[in-house]
């Protein structure tokens, strides 16, 4: 970075919706007239999708992707993923009274995980070839929507995209009890899709799980020399084509003059200029903080409002496990994308109603965990990631910067009850073989992201908080742009080619909302 040198986009934020963000850029603009500038506060890029080490054990902090070859072979990357080709996904359903586990195996493929479906269940067949169908459907009208709908478009998504027309205000809940699907399995199955948004299927929208299960459906992959690859991959690309990085640096306001964006000023004091800026952090973060409400305000009021009402996603606590060579984790059905312990039922519903409240609701009775095993993809010390959501932030940051050691044994207890639940349902005698453990809280998300609720995704889904009613990614600001789709890796390389075909205007996607090659 040169003092003084006006850039011709700058982004805030290094993580997944930053690089594709930088890097579209990058390929469509002479760098020499239009540089581009990322800056990111924390040493390296990759936000969320990365990996980190701990004593020689290295551990993945993303878990599992669908296929993105198309968005990776618009970007130039090439990157060397593992496809799960039998189980994906494995559900342990506990009864807590009995200790009673029921075990449903999800496989990979459309047909193949129809097929399996309808065979085991066949007093729901046809209920369940309808929905998968219709579903199946509804997702690929995805391609014919528009970012920033013209009068004509409204008119064509009628016609092009009637099913998501037709379900757009429906949850997940609402819109799956109408195919009469009465199996217990069978919607206990489905809810997983809902809860990978973090989000219980009574309030997520039902276009959100609808493609999370398509998409991992198509196939699901993890890089095979972990996450910190990804990043990697992507910021070498950027940098080849003239692209640069400003890392170790914060932002502290974003500069407005009469309702334009003229640049950045940094926490030095440094200020640095540009006609263009996206923001990728929490939007309570960048518009609140860095802009400030009352610019908002005087621009566009009920955009304004939308900002102080936008919802972010729950936040989490995440435990990384590093286990010695005497497990034998692929013995114990490991190797697949992913494996959920829970109680079932309405377990996730109650655990969000309690998260609402700013209370943790797992208990003995109650609980849904997420365990995966990155080492038998990535290779390296065996280890095992144990990831749990909802978790409210609470009182976390204020014991971390007052009570340092009641913080500490506050997520040890919490680590203990959740290890408790793995070592029991999954792997057992799990605590004699731990070397390493590594806990992250709601504090942890909070200080490594700045979003003041330590979410660990995007905006939720909810219902009005979504699609059309979600916070738009042109703000009133001329120039400014905060680019939100929604969580995962797909969807932050997306967002990234969608906020500059909106500067472009449709030159990489003709305002399409997906990317058709």
């Amino acid at each position: 970075m040169k003092e003084g040198k006006k850039y011709g986009l700058i982004v805030i934020g290094g993580g997944m919706t930053g690089l594709s963000t930088a890097l579209t850029w990058a390929l469509n603009h002479d760098l020499n007239k239009e540089p581009v500038l990322l800056i990111e506060k924390e040493p390296k890029t990759g936000g969320y999708v990365t990996s980190y080490e701990r004593e020689g054990f290295l551990f993945d902090t993303c878990q599992m992707i669908p296929n993105l070859s198309e968005i990776l072979d618009y970007l130039g990357i090439e990157i060397d993923l593992k496809k799960f080709k039998g189980n994906y996904m494995r559900i342990f359903v506990v009864n807590p009274k009995t200790d009673e586990v029921k075990v449903l195996e999800l496989p990979s493929g459309v047909e193949t995980f129809k097929k399996q479906l309808m065979e085991k269940y066949p007093n729901n067949a046809n209920e369940i070839e309808k929905f998968l169908d219709y579903s199946r459907a509804m997702y690929l009208e995805l391609y014919n929507l528009k970012i920033e709908p013209s009068v004509s478009d409204i008119f064509k998504t009628l016609i092009k995209c009637p099913k998501i027309v037709k379900n757009a205000g429906k949850t997940f809940k609402e819109y799956f009890d109408k195919f009469g699907i009465t199996e217990h399995e069978v919607i206990e199955i489905f809810n997983v899709f809902a809860e990978f948004s973090a989000l219980p299927s009574e309030q997520v929208s039902a276009i959100v799980p609808i493609s999370a299960m398509n998409s991992l459906l198509d196939g699901a992959f993890r890089p095979t020399k972990g996450f910190n690859e990804f990043s990697r991959k992507i910021e070498e690309r950027l940098e080849s084509l003239g692209g640069e990085l400003l890392l170790n640096t914060k932002v502290v306001k974003i500069l407005v003059e009469e309702g334009k964006i003229t640049g950045v000023k940094l926490e030095n004091g440094d200020e640095i200029y540009s006609d263009y800026i996206v923001t990728t952090v929490d939007p309570k973060l960048a518009l609140v903080q860095m802009v400030g409400l009352d610019i908002i305000q005087e621009l566009d009021k009920k955009y304004a409002k939308k900002v102080e009402k936008v919802k972010m996603s729950c936040s989490s606590m995440n435990l990384s496990i590093g286990v010695d060579d005497d497990i034998d984790l692929e013995a114990l059905g490991l190797d697949c994308g992913y494996n959920v312990i829970t109680t079932g039922g309405d377990s996730y519903d109650r655990l969000f109603d309690a998260y609402e409240k700013g209370d943790i609701g797992f208990n003995n009775d109650r609980f849904h965990v997420g365990v995966i095993c990155p080492s038998l993809t990535t290779g390296g010390k065996p280890n095992l990631t144990v990831r749990i959501t909802p978790v409210p932030l609470g009182n976390w940051v204020d014991l971390r910067e007052n009570d340092i050691e009641e913080y500490k044994k506050e997520k040890v207890k919490w680590a203990e009850f959740f290890i408790d639940k793995v070592e029991k349902y999954l792997i057992p005698d799990l605590r004699k073989h731990i070397k390493v453990l590594d806990i992250s809280t709601p504090a942890t998300y909070a200080r490594y992201s700045g979003s003041p609720t330590g979410s660990v995704y995007d905006m939720a889904p909810y219902t009005n908080n979504f699609g059309r009613t979600r916070l738009k990614m042109r703000t009133p600001i001329e120039g400014l742009f905060q680019p939100k789709f929604v969580h995962g890796v797909f969807g932050c390389l997306l967002a990234g080619m969608q906020v500059n075909d909106m500067i472009l205007n449709g030159k990489i996607m003709d305002g399409n909302a997906r990317y058709k090659p």
